[in-house]
């Protein structure tokens, strides 16, 4: 297992084996190279702990710590875990300001301790089975245990394959769970117990504050959350895109360290609107930033999607994490640290979505709106305009939010899968979203709520923790500080969306540091030339994958249905390329499973 992910941390690697646990570790130095090699334990050796992550604030933790008389013996943020095991146990969680993963042991009871940071930023797989409990950072690394099956959930892809992610603990393996965000697993006398200790609070707007107050509040919060960032003992940089998150990302970065920032931006040679690297020179010429940029070709695209599917061991269901991973590989050459600008949308709106469902949410009380809509998912491939006329007329909270967030439309995953059995799949999911707007003020901070509860960790941090992690890069988000969030969640709606503007106090806040350029600009996330990739570099591929033998391996599919959407995109049709890539990209993950 350890031999499975030494990507994850080249510099070392140990291992803590006592009476009914063994424990590994790989590490990535990023604090105290010199003495923070893992396992770490406590005076006595009574406790143990191997840990993933950063501790931000690990250095007021420890002076607190060795004012309660604990000595330390290196410099590194992991030791201060089991003293304040030793202080606080379990409870420990609710002093740190990291992202993490972690396991405790104590040595003298057997006691094992298992948590996750509260957002998710750092991942953690498990299975529990009788009284066997086996964990890892990776899928791929669990399935090295003979105590772990690898019998896919066929009835889990379809799901993953119009969602790019999967909801709640599932995975794609039968065996394997995750371990939700802001939850941790004890383990004592041979049983397990898994608890929530900290759960995304539901906006409640607070008491009226003037715009300025606010946003100077924001500037202050921000400025720590990347200021205590930039902890490290090796070289650090930041991805720069051309939007308003990563520009104020960069703006709080240079006014905090004394030498320029690295920067790191990716396109595509290609047609100009899926490039974005004219936004990020002007970025990165604002802020003086010894700025690089990688060019990906289509012949790239071609040559890294099976190597990426065969590296991670799971498809590549969100195509964002193409130039991720190229990106990752790029920046590694120079820097182990980058700051990113995750989370900025889902903590102040940032996606047009959100945007369409304030403005016309109205449309489902009105008569004859369910009748249209359900019309329009009937057709055979409405596109995102049939789905997003669904959701606005979709009066159920939990279904509605799966409507507009789903990546491929309900009546295209219906075609390949069965239309009742997919909208079935539906009904199920969307009960477990309904929690997320009980007792929400409006139906966009339910929403808001439940992208943080399932598509920020399940699909944007995951894509970047495996595809930075993969070439051994540490990705910091600090718009993903909880204090930050925390913060977010007393915001009144009109602070989010002011009219047609998205995030409004963050460009508001910010509006002195950003060019006009960028401050004007609408979302736009890494659009990628999808339908031009099928026709071209990977169209081989594609033809090649849609055998009757490949199409035959997923259980659930109608390989017709799969062909004629191929032929009808190649032959210059409905553009169809990204419900062709995700289907693409999961038959080669079956292929790689059956071989």
């Amino acid at each position: 297992m350890l031999d499975a992910m030494v990507h994850r941390g080249p510099d070392a690697g140990g291992m803590h084996q006592a009476p009914g646990i063994v424990a590994g570790i790989r590490r990535l130095a990023v604090i105290d190279p010199e003495h923070g090699d893992q396992p770490i334990s406590s005076e006595d050796g009574g406790v143990t702990v191997v840990f993933n992550g950063e501790i931000y604030n690990f250095r007021e933790l420890r002076e607190d710590l060795e004012r309660r008389g604990h000595a330390f013996r290196t410099g590194s943020d992991t030791e201060v875990l089991v003293h304040l095991w030793e202080e606080h146990g379990p409870e420990m969680v609710h002093r740190l300001n990291g992202m993490f993963a972690f396991c405790i042991h104590e040595n003298n009871t057997g006691r094992t301790f298992i948590a996750r940071d509260r957002l998710g930023i750092k991942p953690l797989y498990y299975r529990l089975h009788g009284r066997s409990l086996i964990f890892a950072s990776e899928i791929s690394v669990l399935l090295r245990h003979p105590g772990v099956g690898r019998t896919v959930d066929m009835d889990a892809l379809p799901l993953l394959y119009a969602m790019q992610y999967l909801p709640g603990d599932r995975t794609i393996q039968q065996d394997v769970r995750k371990l939700l965000p802001g939850h941790w697993i004890l383990a004592e006398s041979g049983e397990a117990t898994i608890r929530e200790y900290y759960r995304i609070p539901t906006p409640q707007p607070g008491e009226p504050v003037s715009k300025e107050r606010l946003a100077e509040e924001l500037r202050e919060l921000l400025e720590d959350a990347v200021r205590c960032r930039t902890m490290a003992d090796v070289p650090l940089g930041m991805f720069l895109s051309g939007g308003v998150d990563s520009g104020v990302v960069l703006s709080l970065l240079a006014a905090a360290t004394d030498r320029p920032v690295r920067t790191f931006s990716v396109g595509f040679d290609g047609p100009e609107r899926f490039d974005e690297r004219k936004y990020a020179r002007l970025l990165a010429e604002r802020y003086g930033s010894e700025h690089e940029e990688l060019v990906v070709s289509a012949a790239d695209i071609g040559r890294m999607l099976p190597e990426m599917v065969q590296r991670l061991d799971e498809p590549v269901t969100d195509p964002a994490m193409i130039p991720t991973w190229l990106l990752s590989e790029f920046a590694r050459r120079e820097v182990t640290v980058v700051l990113t600008g995750e989370g900025a949308d889902e903590l102040f709106a940032g996606y047009r979505r959100y945007l369409y469902q304030k403005k016309y949410g109205w449309f489902s009380g009105m008569p004859g709106a369910r009748s249209l809509a359900d019309s329009a998912l009937g057709r055979s491939s409405p596109g995102r305009a049939g789905q997003a006329l669904a959701a606005l007329a979709e009066p159920d909270a939990g279904l509605n939010h799966l409507y507009w967030s789903m990546i491929v439309p309900v009546a295209t995953a219906g075609n390949l899968f069965g239309q009742d059995r997919f909208k079935g799949m539906l009904q199920q999911t969307a009960s477990g979203f309904d929690r997320y707007f009980d007792g929400a003020k409006s139906r966009l901070s339910g929403s808001l709520v439940a992208d943080q509860n399932e598509w920020l960790p399940h699909n944007l941090l995951a894509k970047v923790d495996r595809a930075t992690m993969a070439f051994s890069l540490e990705a910091r988000v600090p718009f993903l500080d909880h204090r930050v969030l925390e913060w977010t969640s007393r915001l009144q709606d009109r602070y989010r969306i002011d009219g047609g503007l998205t995030k409004a106090i963050l460009r508001h806040a910010f509006r002195k540091d950003l060019p006009q350029e960028i401050l004007n600009r609408p979302k736009r996330g890494f659009d990628l030339p999808l339908g031009d990739w099928i026709r071209g570099p990977l169209r081989e591929l594609t033809s090649n994958m849609f055998s009757d033998a490949s199409l035959a391996r997923w259980e659930g599919l109608d390989a017709g249905a799969a062909r004629r959407m191929l032929a009808r995109h190649l032959a210059g049709g409905k553009d169809l390329g990204l419900p062709l890539f995700n289907l693409l990209s999961i038959l080669l993950f079956l292929e790689r499973r059956a071989g």
